[in-house]
């Protein structure tokens, strides 16, 4: 007779490596096997989401993507911002994207902590090995609390450089300064459109439990945070409006250093054009919890290459005055 190894197992200790492989897809395969495994699986309070890549032969729907991302960043920027640098990092039809999770979480009703991943689609700067580096964090409850952008032209190791180029510190040309306002009003869009899928997650039954909630793309350039109080602040906002609005960005108040080159000692690359915007409501700016440099210090949390960044300039934050600029709500 086969001896199932399993059933030795006490349940303290399934319920610990159920709760070490966190894949979401993945466990609700596991919670098929048996009885048992499907009667600890729904215990799990941590949980990562991976939505699987768009099929390419499909004809998009552009109900959510052009609505809510495309065509407010086409009114915004079709003056200034470049075709390569236009794309967002998330362009699911917003139906689709509801139903997939919903369907996934619906065993997890004790979950705490989510995390979701959305696929890479390709168009995402430096996606065509150009060496463009751009990251962005931003926190929200039932509207934008502050975002921060890493952005630079190109990104080199300073082993494949000959010699570590002497460049101008005379300030941004209006050329560069447009480009990247083009990349902050793309990162708050891809944000934006983020929330709105929070929204949907929010009002579910199953996840009234949820205090932490973190949405990221597979290719690691964007990641919107939230945490509890910002989720209960965004439940008692969403009864009185559709889920399914695109979250409108409030008037912001905006701060941005430049640097043409910068090396990143920790990771030994060299960045050219490196750019830190820093973006808070203006209503906010001057009762702000977080300074910028508190900002920088804790943002990218596991993620090297945007911790390596922020570490190489928080001492530009804390002495080179920055570009100040606003913006109406949008």
């Amino acid at each position: 007779m086969k001896i199932d190894h399993f059933d030795g197992l006490p349940d303290e200790l399934l319920f610990l490596i159920f709760s070490k492989i966190q894949d979401a897809q993945s466990l609700c395969r596991c919670s098929l096997v048996s009885k048992r495994f499907a009667s600890l699986i729904p215990m799990v309070d941590s949980v990562l989401l991976t939505f699987p890549p768009p099929k390419s032969k499909s004809k998009p729907n552009p109900s959510f993507f052009f609505n809510f991302v495309a065509k407010p960043l086409i009114q915004f920027l079709h003056q200034i911002v470049l075709p390569q640098y236009s794309s967002l990092s998330f362009h699911s039809n917003g139906n689709s994207v509801h139903r997939f999770s919903s369907e996934v979480l619906k065993k997890f009703s004790l979950v705490t902590s989510l995390r979701i991943r959305l696929p890479r689609h390709g168009g995402e700067l430096g996606a065509d090995g150009s060496g463009s580096f751009l990251k962005w964090e931003a926190e929200f409850g039932r509207e934008l609390e502050s975002c921060l952008v890493l952005g630079a032209i190109s990104s080199r190791k300073s082993n494949e450089l000959s010699r570590i180029p002497k460049l101008d510190d005379s300030g941004l040309a209006a050329d560069e300064l447009k480009l990247r306002v083009a990349w902050m009003i793309s990162c708050l869009l891809a944000a934006s459109a983020r929330h709105s899928l929070v929204k949907q997650i929010a009002v579910a039954d199953n996840l009234i439990m949820l205090r932490n909630l973190v949405i990221e793309d597979g290719s690691k350039q964007g990641r919107l945070n939230m945490g509890e109080d910002q989720l209960k602040e965004l439940r008692k906002r969403v009864k009185l409006q559709s889920p399914l609005d695109r979250t409108k960005l409030p008037a912001i108040s905006i701060k941005l250093w430049y640097v043409p080159l910068l090396e990143v000692s920790d990771s030994g690359s060299v960045m050219k054009g490196a750019t830190v915007i820093v973006i808070r409501p203006v209503d906010q700016e001057m009762m702000k919890i977080k300074s910028d440099g508190d900002l920088l210090a804790g943002a990218f949390h596991g993620d090297v290459e945007g911790e390596d960044f922020c570490e190489a300039v928080k001492d530009l934050v804390k002495e080179k005055k920055p570009y100040l600029m606003e913006m109406d709500s949008f």
